[in-house]
This record gives structure tokens, C-alpha cells and sequence, in this order.
């Protein structure tokens, strides 16, 4: 395309001519993609995080479900278990020198045949009562050497106050405990 354009010199024409450009302007181009990037990667750690909280919910409800399945429901039976006694054979070496630390039926605990605590005096709870036991032992002279005790645990105690007794003789000293059981009528050996 030309034009003429009137100059005062003399009348003169220029021709312009139009080129096209080559180069295309990536600037814009990289400035949308790091946008869309950092958008992107926005997005993907939200729904992480979003499905990382939706996981963990799901394993506390199907743990509380499974905890709930497992309890007693309330006016149900549960299954009265009357534990046998066991065949073991009696120790070797005649009668033990160990202390001998009991529980009977009403949670009464003694170190050979003296009282330690008396956890009807504690109605509470049973941690009230164990915390009573460990400064019991700590104040009676005979039992702070004590490291190794038999313990007889009356079978109609429950399972898990047993336990806690247990846990209760190590954290105070006492690393070694065996459980004292009765020969079952009949006697008899092993098999």
C-alpha cells in the first residue's frame, strides 16, 4: 500500500511500504501458565488437606462404631465367665521367700498378711485407691526393698482393676510378679 504525500520540496513521493512482525510476545503467555500453576497447586493441597480431615473422621466414627458394637448395650447379659484354675506344676525348691502382695473380693490389698490399703475407704475411684498403694509402699520400710512379690488376685476382682494393680506394682518397684493360681479339684499333673 502507498500513499503520496505532499512535501514542499518539490513534489517528491515517498513510498511506505507496511512490513509484518514476526516475533510473537511470550510474556503474556508465561504470565497466564505461572497463574494457572500456582492456582493449580492452590487447589490440589486444599483438597488434600480436605481429604486428608474427611479420612480422619471416617476412622473415628468407624472406631467408635466398632467400640460401641463391643460394649454391652444397656439391660443386656453380658457372658459370665468363670475362670478356670489352673494345672501348673508347683514350684521347685519347697515354699518361696517371695512376699506374697493379695487383693481380695472387697479390694482390700496386703504385703504378706499387713494391711496396705483398704480401697472401700476410697469409694471413688479405684486410682484414687492405687495412689493410696503406692504410698503405702513407699512409706512401709519392708516393702521398699521389695523388687520381686507373688500376687494373688481374687477371681471375681475385674479384669481391668487387676491390670491397673499390676501396672501400679511396677511403676512403684516391683519388677518381678508372679500370679499365684489354686489346683484345680481333682489335682492331677499337666498334661
Amino acid at each position: 500500500m502507498a500513499f503520496s504525500m505532499g512535501s514542499g520540496g518539490g513534489g517528491r513521493k515517498r513510498r511506505i511500504a507496511q512490513t509484518t512482525v514476526a516475533e510473537i510476545n511470550v510474556t503474556p503467555l508465561v504470565d497466564v501458565m505461572l497463574v494457572l500453576l500456582v492456582i493449580f497447586m492452590t487447589a490440589s493441597s486444599i483438597e488434600t488437606t480436605r481429604l486428608s480431615r474427611e479420612a480422619e473422621t471416617l476412622r473415628q466414627v468407624v472406631s467408635e462404631e466398632v467400640s460401641a458394637a463391643d460394649a454391652p448395650k444397656e439391660g443386656e447379659n453380658q457372658v459370665p465367665v468363670d475362670l478356670p484354675k489352673a494345672k501348673a506344676e508347683k514350684l521347685k525348691g519347697g515354699k518361696s521367700t517371695k512376699p506374697v502382695l493379695s487383693i481380695d473380693k472387697r479390694r482390700r490389698i496386703y504385703l504378706d498378711k499387713a494391711l496396705l490399703v483398704d480401697c472401700r475407704k476410697h469409694p471413688g475411684a479405684f486410682t484414687v485407691c492405687l495412689d493410696a498403694f503406692e504410698a503405702a509402699l513407699s512409706k512401709n520400710e519392708a516393702a521398699r526393698s521389695v523388687t520381686d512379690v507373688h500376687l494373688r488376685a481374687d477371681k471375681r476382682l475385674k479384669y481391668g482393676d487387676v491390670l491397673q494393680l499390676m501396672a501400679r506394682m511396677r511403676r512403684a518397684g516391683i519388677s518381678h510378679f508372679g500370679l499365684v493360681s489354686e489346683t484345680p479339684a481333682g489335682g492331677g499333673k499337666p498334661k
